[in-house]
């Protein structure tokens, strides 16, 4: 018999545990795979965290975002768990040595990313880490289905994992998912006879929906800021956006930061911070920003431009009002928002004559002839290209993202590389450079302690790890590894235009076939999934009612939504 109410005692300081939570990990430790739907702030991380620590073993977690793991990583260690993660940040050394800790440590938990399951140093050491694993855990498994809002191809290898470990129990957790996301989650992951499916009311008491019309969004914005005090969040789907609007929230007196995933990492750390410590009141964001973030007193969350699901929505809106009290997610729309989201389909799939013309003039612009090119991996100056090939940049990147599902290559947007060296003379030409006490001679040392394969095939480096090293900023880091170049290194800066990868040689375009699972199947979901915006959008319903019977649970009038207070 496992005494869950003591674990939770201990580590969390709960006197009991959440509706829901208990029924999830008994299921879990009788050993059943399980679904668990549960709404942000929910308590998901409970559900899993409680069983894996009742069970001797290693609970082994697959989770989307580098952020996300590192703050799970922490709130554990802050607790006395030993718990670790591995990311593609990392330098090969230390993922090696992460990988061994808890192959022959006590670590509790281990936290990858998907991609990292196709590496074959994972793959090698899973073998001696299988005999350890007690519980898998697949966070936010919505990811998993081509029927979700945020699709992950790497996703689909999770279900790669349960050979090594074919009996231990799987966990999926997710805060949105539909009726059709559900049944692809249980199939994806090769759910075994007698697993079961929890789903927790998404119903918040506590927190208003609102949909407020307006012609002058910053305006608004003021003004509700002035009206709900506390910490808020603002989002806006584009990076442009984000930081036009924290700089005139500034400008009119309010103390505003903005954050996106093109920002340098340690910026982000200090942004979250500040904004975690109230120092900053609010944070303007695209949706990089938010999963995982333990804050319960925010009070405000505003979309400037509302997402693409209603799934998206709800995750997003749900950060506010966590901690129990009155707190206010409200959409802000002008008069040409409902037109512009009507034409998002158009704008996200474009005709197969367009992704073709696309193929086409990608591979021209490479100088990739047809039988060629397969492994080739380059960066698209993006300017340039929609100069010289006259294509709309949105349209673009949906035509490579459909390629890139298809199977023709791969597509990052935001690949953000790191700085690569090698270094080409001989080794002992190297030494007298060593002995000098310059910064660039520091910043040589390091890299030689901490990475292999300078002198054969060359590394990539970590900008953050060489700062923590040497005491250096991040940004004088980046200006000393230029200098190498003068003493015989070879160095690639680190890239963030969006990257390419040819997966298979260039065919005809008479014989370029976008699948209908990555096309036409997907782009009835979106359609399907952008028509439920609207009717939520221009309902005169409450709101709460509407989006519990979006994810096929009971729901009742909330009393608080705007549509709530206008009848009554």
């Amino acid at each position: 018999m496992y005494d869950t109410l003591r674990i939770l005692k201990t580590f969390w300081g709960y006197e009991e545990f959440r509706p829901g939570q208990s029924d999830v990990i008994d299921c879990i430790l009788e050993g059943h795979d399980t679904l668990a739907l549960m709404p942000t702030g929910g308590g998901k991380s409970i559900t899993f965290q409680v069983p894996a620590l009742a069970m001797p073993g290693i609970c082994l977690v697959v989770s989307p975002l580098v952020a996300l793991m590192k703050d799970q990583v922490k709130n554990l260690q802050k607790r006395g768990i030993l718990a670790a993660f591995i990311s593609s940040e990392m330098p090969r050394w230390e993922i090696l040595q992460q990988l061994d800790n808890c192959i022959l440590g006590d670590y509790k938990f281990l936290y990858i990313s998907p991609e990292r399951i196709s590496s074959d140093l994972f793959r090698e050491k899973l073998k001696y880490l299988a005999a350890k694993v007690n519980l898998l855990v697949v966070d936010e498994a919505h990811c998993i289905s081509q029927w979700g809002n945020d699709f992950r191809r790497d996703y689909r290898l999770i279900a790669d994992i349960r050979d090594a470990i074919p009996r231990v129990p799987v966990i999926a957790v997710t805060a949105s998912a539909t009726a059709a996301v559900v049944a692809d989650i249980c199939e994806q992951l090769h759910f075994r006879k007698g697993y079961r499916v929890f789903k927790t009311t998404f119903e918040r008491k506590n927190l208003s929906f609102v949909v407020r019309k307006t012609d002058n969004k910053l305006l608004e914005m003021c003004h509700i800021l002035s009206a709900v005090p506390g910490s808020a969040v603002v989002y806006c789907r584009t990076r442009r956006g984000v930081e036009e609007y924290a700089g005139k929230l500034r400008a009119a007196g309010i103390a505003a930061q903005y954050f996106h995933a093109g920002l340098d990492p340690i910026l982000k750390t200090e942004r979250q911070t500040e904004w975690l410590r109230g120092t900053t009141r609010v944070l303007v964001a695209t949706n990089a920003f938010g999963m995982g973030i333990d804050k319960g007193d925010v009070r405000l969350v505003i979309h400037t431009e509302f997402p693409d699901s209603l799934e998206a929505y709800y995750q997003e809106a749900g950060r506010a009002g966590r901690d129990g009290q009155r707190a206010y997610a409200v959409a802000l729309l002008d008069s040409q928002d409902i037109a512009d989201i009507k034409r998002r389909p158009s704008q996200a799939f474009p005709t197969i004559e367009y992704i073709k013309r696309v193929y086409e003039a990608v591979c021209n612009h490479f100088q990739l002839a047809e039988g060629d090119g397969e492994g080739l991996s380059v960066f698209l100056n993006e300017p340039e290209f929609l100069r010289d090939w006259h294509f709309d940049k949105g349209r673009l990147r949906s035509s490579l993202e459909i390629l890139s599902l298809s199977g023709y290559l791969d597509f990052e947007p935001y690949p953000n590389t790191q700085p690569y060296l090698r270094y080409d003379q001989p080794r002992w030409s190297l030494d007298r450079f060593l002995r000098d006490d310059s910064p660039a001679a520091q910043v040589a040392v390091e890299i030689l302690r901490n990475y292999e394969g300078l002198f054969s095939a060359g590394t990539f480096v970590s900008v953050d790890l060489l700062a923590r090293k040497t005491g250096f900023e991040p940004r004088d880091v980046v200006k000393l590894l230029g200098y190498l170049r003068n003493v015989g290194f070879y160095y690639v800066p680190s890239r963030k235009e969006p990257r390419i990868t040819f997966k298979m040689i260039r065919v005809p375009l008479d014989r370029l076939v976008i699948s209908t699972a990555s096309y036409e199947n997907r782009l009835a979901a979106f359609k399907m999934r952008i028509d439920k915006v609207v009717d939520y959008l221009e309902t005169e319903n409450c709101r709460q009612e509407f989006i519990s019977d979006y994810f096929g649970m009971e729901g009742h009038r909330c009393g608080c939504c705007d549509n709530c207070l206008k009848r009554r």
